[in-house]
Formats: structure tokens, sequence, C-alpha cells
């Protein structure tokens, strides 16, 4: 009997680290020409590219060159170099960014976009819509084959929000243990009364 029930566990035992292998992310590419700059996030951070170009991200919903096109749904929540309630910033090796996640508690969506002194060559801007709740991460800024490189590098991040609506979970593991709570409670005045 004592045999079988170490067998059981160890099975147990290695059904479990089977399926509990580590997951390698994949990245997320804003721009697929390799001859022109791009960038590239963790698909851990990043859900999509949702737009890249020449220009400036200022952050003006009049002018800023992600909230006319793409991202005419969203709304600038946070910026590096100026208005930053959120505490957006970036470090350089490694490549970081992050903000405050209280950003989450006003925002359903977030879209992060970088603008880069290149020089005027293309791509100078990037942005990615982030997976929710995530408020930090790492970047790669790649120079295109067909570029030389000039600038100076990452010029400031921009933080786009948009609110809509909010769900709370349930409290789902809070049921599923008073549950087992009362499934002992039972079984226990079962015992008692045989």
């Amino acid at each position: 009997m004592k045999l079988s029930k170490m067998k059981i566990a160890a099975v147990s035992t290695m059904a479990g680290l089977m399926f509990s292998v580590s997951a390698h992310s994949a990245l997320i590419s804003c721009n697929t020409d390799p001859t022109i700059n791009y960038m590239q996030i963790s698909d851990t951070q990043a859900s999509a590219c949702l737009a890249s170009g020449v220009g400036n991200l200022n952050g003006n919903p009049a002018s800023d060159l992600f909230l006319t096109g793409a991202g005419s749904d969203y709304e600038l929540a946070s910026k590096s170099d100026s208005s930053n309630p959120y505490n957006l910033s970036y470090g350089s090796d490694p490549n970081t960014w992050e903000f405050d996640s209280n950003f989450w508690n006003d925002y359903s969506e977030a879209a992060l976009g970088f603008k880069f002194g290149t020089g005027n060559q293309p791509d100078e801007w990037f942005v990615f819509s982030l997976q929710s709740l995530v408020s930090s991460g790492q970047w790669s800024f790649i120079t295109g084959s067909d570029i030389r490189p000039t600038g100076g590098g990452l010029s400031h991040m921009n933080l786009y929000g948009k609110k809509g609506d909010f769900t709370v979970p349930e409290p789902g593991a809070v049921a599923l243990l008073g549950l087992g709570l009362v499934g002992l409670t039972i079984a226990r005045r079962k015992k008692k009364a045989a």
C-alpha cells in the first residue's frame, strides 16, 4: 500500500515538473524592414506595434503623429521630458523603461511611444501597445542596414492611455477556499456523528 502511494506521488511530481517548464518570450518588432531603423520589445511586455514613422511624438493631440493617426482613440497620459504624472522614465545599458503602476487605476489600455534622434533618418518614432498591468520592461533600437548612424539616441518617451470599462475580477480564490473549509467542516461533523 505504501509503495503505491509513493509511486503516485512520484508520478504526480514528475507530471507537475513537465508542465511547469518556463516559456520563452518572442520579440515584437516595430517595422519589419531591416534597411531602416526599427525597435523590438518582448511580447511579455507589449502586445503589438501600433505605428512607427518619421517626425515627432510631441504629445499634442492636434499634431502628435501617433494621436492624429493610428492612436486617435488614445490620450497622452505622461511624457518623460515634461508633464509626467506617472513618473515615466528610461535608462540605458540595459535599455529599460518604467512608469508608476497606478496608471492602471486610471486607464484600461496603454501604449508606449519612443522618439529617437536619428538625424531625420527613418524610422524615428515607434509606439507599442502594452500588455495589461505591465509597467516596466526593456527595449532594443536597431539601426537599419541602409542607415548611417547619426543623432543622439532616445530623445523622450510618451505614455498614452485609453480609458474604458474596468472589470473587477471575482474573488474566485476566496470562494474556493471557503468551499474547501465548508467541506472539511461537514466531513468532520460526519466523523463525529459516526
